[in-house]
């Protein structure tokens, strides 16, 4: 009987898509796959990047509080943590806001190789968008589907029901990826679908999981994940 996993160790995944550690490592540190790590009852804040006119960006937390789950690592400290064998850390990434970072004690924590995830979510990304699976994957859904309002659409086996305003905003995302833009302006998206709000957060709030969809990159550009 095969459990359902919301993380996979390093091992299972470099067994199911049949490659080297060397080959995984390489994606990692190049920000083509998110490694995660598990962490219980650490005091993190979770929160987006903003912009003042004068694009200065500063941080906007919008929640504080004991975490338990996964917090995605930037590539550059991957990169650091397989040539010295761990890393001290106090800031990750996570799919549900900008960025997250560490608020009490301690003030860093110590990863090491032995700690590394991937999401399913990730892993269900990365074979959407590459067409790799391995020989263990099995059939794989399509990268991104859209009905003709765009207010029906499933992107790397998520599917999200969309208001109109949502649905131009992916719309609009689509036809740039289409251009080979992929990275827009939020603001810029956001005004032209008509929303009163310019932050995408707001526009998104009611999809829980709308970071599936839409990646930030965190100084006010987005797209949709994996196109």
């Amino acid at each position: 009987m095969e459990i359902e996993k919301s993380y996979f160790t390093l091992p299972e995944i470099l067994e199911r898509w049949s490659m080297s550690e060397a080959d995984l490592v390489y994606l990692a540190e190049n920000d083509q796959l998110r490694l995660s790590i598990r962490v219980f009852n650490l005091a993190v804040e979770l929160g987006d990047y903003e912009e003042t006119p004068e694009r200065e960006r500063f941080s906007v937390p919008f929640e504080r509080g004991p975490f338990n789950g996964l917090l995605d690592l930037h590539a550059h400290d991957v990169f650091q943590l397989f040539r010295h064998g761990e890393v001290k850390l106090s800031r990750f990434r996570s799919h549900k806001a900008d960025y997250a970072c560490l608020t009490g004690e301690p003030e860093h924590i110590t990863v090491r190789q032995r700690d590394l995830f991937l999401r399913r979510d990730e892993r269900g990304r990365f074979e959407a968008e590459t067409g790799f699976a391995g020989a263990a994957a099995g059939p794989r859904p399509g990268a991104f589907h859209a009905s003709a309002d765009y207010q029906d659409v499933r992107c790397n086996g998520q599917h999200f029901r969309l208001g109109a305003i949502q649905a131009q905003v992916v719309r609009a995302l689509h036809d740039a990826a289409g251009r080979g833009e992929p990275w827009q302006s939020g603001k810029a998206i956001l005004a032209a679908a008509g929303s009163r709000s310019l932050k995408m957060s707001d526009v998104f709030k009611s999809k829980k999981n709308w970071r599936l969809l839409i990646e930030s990159d965190g100084r006010g550009a987005y797209r949709l994940l994996g196109l």
